[in-house]
C-alpha cells in the first residue's frame, strides 16, 4: 500500500486522519470476511458500500471482466446499486442481480475502462464524447469514475461510481488505491477459487467417463491360417478396422497392417511355421494397425496358436488403444489445467522454473515463515499464492498487503487491530489482518521498507504466535503463516542498520529466490504466446506472433522489468501493430536500442541419450508401452509424444 498523499486544497479527500482511518477500517473489515470463505454477494456488497461511503457517491458497481466468443470484453457485476427507474427495469434487476448483470456495450464510459484498462474520469458525462448515451428514462449521471481492477499483472475486473457532488479527480483516485487493490484481490481470489473447483470437478467427471468408456470396450478377434489368410473376424474387429466379414475373410491379414509391417508379415509368419521360433506369440504387444480408410492407429495384440482338425490356426485378440491414448492425453491436459489453477498465472517450463515449482512444493509442506526474494516484476505475490494453494492451509484465507508506506500507528492498527477508544476515531473494536488470516496465510510485500517499530512487533508475533490489539493488554493467539517478499537485499538493509538481524534470521528459515526473466529465456515463447492470447481477447485484434528478427530482439533484451515489462511490451505491440505479425518496427524504442543479436542456435528438445533410454525401456518390456512408460517414470501420453518426436515406430 503506497503512502497516501494529502493536499491542503483537495476538496475530495479531507486532510484529516479520520478519512484515512475509515479507509483502513474498510480494508481490514473486508479482509476479515475472507476468513474461511469466498462468497461473492456479501463480500462485494460490503466493498461497494465502503467505496460509496468513502467516495461520497450515489451509484456504483463492482464486477469482473470477461471475454465473449468474439474476443470482446464485457462486464458481469458482483455488486451494483439499484438504479431501476420503472417496473420493467426493477423486474430485470430483481431477476438478474444475484447471478450478475452483464454489460456488453463498449461505447460507454465503463466500456472505455475495459478497452483501455485505464481510469476514466468524466465530470460532465452529458457532453462527454466518450459517453455513448443512456437508455431512455435512466437517472441522470452527473459525474462518473471508472477504475480497472488489476491483479497478477492483468485486468480482472472494474468498478465504477457516479454522482459525487463536486466531481472526481486524480487525487481521489490515488487515495482510493488501497481499497481498489483490495477489490482486485477479492475478484482474483473468487475467480481462482471457482476455477480450481471447476477444474477439479471436470477432472473427476472426465476420469469417470473414461473409465466407463474403457470398461465397455470389446476386443476384436481375428483368426488366420498358416498362409496368413483370414479365417474369421468378429463384429468388434469389423467395426475396429472398417471391413465387413465378406470383405476381409479369405484375404491376407497384412492388409490390416501399415508399412513396413505389411511387407514383412508373410516372412515372419513363414519363419515361425518352419522353425517354431516365436516372435509375438503369447505376448501382449503394442503395434500399429491400419483401418480400411488408411488411418493408422495403435493396438494391443496377443496371438495364440490353436489346432483345429489338424490345421494350425492363429488367433489374434486385438484391442484398439487409440481411444485410450486420446483419453489419457485428454486427462493429462486436464491435470495440466488443474496445475495451472494451482499455480495461478505462473507460466514456465525452463529449468529455473522447474526448480522454483519444486521449492514451492517443499516449502508448502511445513508451517515455517517464508522469505521470497526477487526483482520487481518477477511475480513474487504469485509465488506466495502458489505456496498457500499447495499447503494444508489452502482452504483458509490468503491475505495480502503492502504496509511499507504506512505510519507506525496505521500499520500496527492494520496488522494487529485496535480496541475502541485506542486513538481518536477508533469508535469500535476492529480485527487486524493477523486475525483475519487466522488459520491461513498473511503475505507482507516489501518487508524491507517497514519501520523498525513494525519489525519489532512482527518478530514478537513470529516468536510467540500471538498479537495484541492497540489499546488492549490481553494477547490473542493466532495461527498464521507469514510470507514476506522483498525486491532488494535485506542484507544491505541489515548492514546499514535499518533491519533487525533476529527478524531476518527468523524470516529466512524458508527462502525462495524467484528467477528474473533474463535467467529463464527458454520461457519467453510460452510467455509471449500467453500474453498475445490475452491481448487478442482484450483488443479483438488478430496479432498472432513476431517476425524472426523481432523474436531475436525480444530474446536478446535483458528485461530489467521482468514479466511485468514483457506484458507491457506485448500490450504496446498489440495497440500499435496493424497486421497479424509484428516486426522490428512495432517494438518499443528501448528494445530497438539493442545491438543486432545473433540468431540463436537451434536447440534439440531431447538429448540423444533420451532416445536411447526410450529404446532400452521398450526392449526391456518386450515392446509393451504401458510397462515401458512405468519404467521411464512418465505417462503413456508423454511416451507416445516422445516416440513420435524420435521417429520410433
Amino acid at each position: 500500500m503506497r503512502q497516501l498523499r494529502q493536499t491542503d486544497g483537495d476538496k475530495n479527500v479531507p486532510n484529516r486522519e479520520g478519512w484515512y482511518k475509515e479507509l483502513l477500517d474498510a480494508i481490514t473489515a473486508i479482509q476479515v470476511q475472507l476468513v474461511g470463505r469466498i462468497r461473492g454477494a456479501p463480500l462485494f456488497e460490503d466493498l461497494l458500500a465502503a467505496l460509496l461511503k468513502l467516495s461520497k457517491s450515489e451509484y456504483g458497481f463492482i464486477g469482473e471482466t470477461l471475454v465473449d466468443e468474439n474476443g470482446k470484453p464485457f462486464l458481469r457485476t458482483y455488486a451494483i446499486t439499484n438504479i431501476a427507474w420503472d417496473d420493467e427495469t426493477q423486474r430485470f434487476y430483481d431477476e438478474n442481480v444475484r447471478k450478475g448483470l452483464e454489460f456488453r456495450n463498449l461505447d460507454t464510459l465503463f466500456g472505455l475502462v475495459m478497452t483501455t484498462e485505464a481510469p476514466v474520469i468524466a465530470n460532465d458525462p452529458a457532453t462527454d464524447v466518450r459517453r455513448g448515451g443512456l437508455p431512455k428514462g435512466h437517472p441522470a449521471l452527473d459525474t462518473f469514475l471508472g477504475l480497472p481492477l488489476r491483479s497478477g499483472g492483468s485486468m480482472v475486473g472494474m468498478l465504477g461510481v457516479a454522482n459525487r457532488s463536486g466531481g472526481y479527480d486524480d487525487e481521489l483516485v490515488c487515495a482510493l488505491d488501497p481499497l481498489v487493490q483490495t477489490c482486485a484481490n477479492a475478484v482474483f481470489a473468487l475467480r481462482a477459487d471457482l476455477k480450481q473447483k471447476s477444474a477439479e470437478a471436470r477432472l473427476r467427471d472426465e476420469q469417470s467417463r473414461i473409465r466407463g468408456m474403457l470398461d465397455g470396450v470389446f476386443d476384436g478377434i481375428v483368426t488366420i491360417d498358416e498362409r496368413g489368410l483370414v479365417e474369421s473376424i468378429n463384429p468388434a474387429a469389423e467395426q475396429m478396422f472398417g471391413y465387413t466379414n465378406d470383405e476381409i475373410v479369405g484375404r491376407n491379414i497384412s492388409r490390416l497392417m501399415p508399412e513396413p509391417f505389411r511387407a514383412r508379415h508373410d516372412h515372419f509368419l513363414g519363419t515361425y511355421v518352419e522353425t517354431g521360433q516365436p516372435n509375438i506369440m503369447g505376448l501382449d504387444r503394442e503395434l500399429p494397425a491400419c483401418r480400411r480408410n488408411g488411418d493408422v492407429f495403435p493396438v494391443q495384440l496377443r496371438v495364440t496358436e490353436v489346432q483345429v482338425k489338424g490345421r494350425r490356426l492363429f488367433t489374434g485378440i486385438v484391442r484398439d488403444l487409440s481411444k485410450q491414448q486420446e483419453a489419457e492425453q485428454h486427462v493429462e491436459k486436464l491435470k495440466a489445467e488443474l496445475e495451472r489453477s494451482r499455480y495461478g498465472h505462473m507460466i514456465g517450463r525452463s529449468a529455473p522454473m522447474r526448480r522454483l515449482y519444486q521449492m514451492i512444493e517443499d516449502v508448502a509442506a511445513g508451517p515455517w515463515p517464508v522469505l521470497i526474494e526477487g526483482e520487481t516484476g518477477v511475480g513474487k505475490e504469485l509465488v506466495a499464492r502458489a505456496i498457500h494453494a499447495a499447503s494444508f492451509r489452502r482452504d483458509r484465507p490468503f491475505v495480502a498487503t503492502n504496509i511499507a508506506g504506512l505510519t507506525d500507528s496505521l500499520a500496527a492498527s492494520q496488522l494487529f487491530g485496535h480496541r475502541r477508544g485506542a486513538f481518536t476515531g477508533a469508535v469500535r473494536d476492529q480485527k487486524g489482518l493477523f486475525e483475519a488470516a487466522d488459520g491461513g496465510t498473511l503475505f507482507l510485500d516489501e518487508i524491507g521498507d517497514v519501520s523498525e517499530t513494525v519489525q519489532t512487533s512482527l518478530l514478537r508475533v513470529l516468536e510467540e504466535s500471538e498479537i495484541a490489539r492497540l489499546g488492549d493488554s490481553v494477547p490473542r493467539k493466532v495461527d498464521v503463516r507469514v510470507i514476506c517478499a522483498t525486491n532488494g537485499s535485506l542484507r544491505d538493509r541489515l548492514e546499514s542498520g535499518h533491519f533487525r538481524k533476529d527478524l531476518l534470521f527468523r524470516l529466512k528459515v524458508a527462502r525462495i529466490l524467484v528467477p528474473p526473466l533474463r535467467e529463464r529465456r527458454d520461457d519467453l515463447p510460452l510467455l509471449i504466446e500467453a500474453f498475445l492470447a490475452e491481448a487478442r481477447a482484450a483488443t479483438g485484434k488478430g496479432l498472432t506472433g513476431f517476425t524472426p528478427d523481432a523474436m531475436i530482439q525480444l530474446e536478446a533484451y535483458e528485461w530489467p522489468g521482468n514479466i511485468r515489462e514483457l506484458r507491457n511490451v506485448i500490450d504496446y505491440v498489440s495497440i500499435h501493430c496493424k497486421g497479424p505479425i509484428a516486426g522490428l518496427g512495432d517494438l518499443p524504442s528501448e528494445l530497438l536500442e539493442l545491438p543486432p543479436a545473433p540468431k540463436p542456435k537451434q536447440t534439440v528438445r531431447e538429448p540423444d541419450d533420451e532416445r536411447e533410454r526410450v529404446l532400452a525401456a521398450l526392449e526391456k518390456c518386450g515392446g509393451n508401452r504401458s510397462r515401458a512408460s512405468r519404467v521411464l517414470g512418465i505417462s503413456r501420453a508423454t511416451l507416445y509424444r516422445r516416440l513420435e518426436a524420435f521417429g520410433i515406430r
